[in-house]
């Protein structure tokens, strides 16, 4: 009797460990200093945004979490910072360049923007224009070393600029 229940607890332990599967939760995992996320099933996120805590995060192509580097998503480009969450609505400076992201994140392109009423004009491949004069539509327009543009001054040439920017006639 003893025999049979122990030949049975072991069958049903046996068929228990057997028909286990294995349940995964989304969520980070590191790996040699480097982030991935874990999906519901197991795999590792690639090419997409993770919208956690915190977030959203850019995990590239190699399920890589993106760190202090452009993302091109789809054709519209992002700035991740050094904890690799997208920057939002802010001015960003890398090596000397100016560029705006937008409250959505997305970096601006042949725009123009006003952060705390200064007025930038951004180039299509995201750069603020600097120190220089810029044909803009039909009117010159004098932006300072620093990207803003000049307002109700006397610019570089002998010109003076409006209270709109537009370059006024000597």
């Amino acid at each position: 009797m003893k025999r049979r229940y122990l030949a049975g607890l072991v069958m049903v332990f046996a068929l228990s460990v057997l028909s286990s599967t294995f349940a995964f939760a989304e969520e980070w995992g590191k790996l040699d200093r480097k982030w991935f996320y874990y999906l519901d099933d197991g795999s590792v996120a690639k090419n997409t945004w993770i919208y956690t805590e915190g977030g959203p995060y850019w995990v590239k192509d190699d399920g890589v979490m993106a760190v202090n580097e452009w993302v091109n998503n789809d054709g519209i480009w992002y700035y991740v910072d050094g904890d690799g969450r997208k920057t939002e609505n802010q001015l960003l400076t890398l090596n000397r360049d100016l560029y705006w992201l937008g409250e959505d994140g997305v970096m601006a392109s042949d725009e123009w923007v006003s952060v705390e009423d200064k007025w930038y004009y951004f180039e299509a491949d995201g750069r603020a224009v600097k120190g220089c004069w810029k044909l803009i539509g039909e009117d010159y327009y004098y932006f300072l070393r620093s990207g803003m543009m000049a307002a109700d001054a006397l610019a570089p040439g002998g010109y003076r600029v409006g209270a709109d920017g537009r370059r006024l006639e000597k």
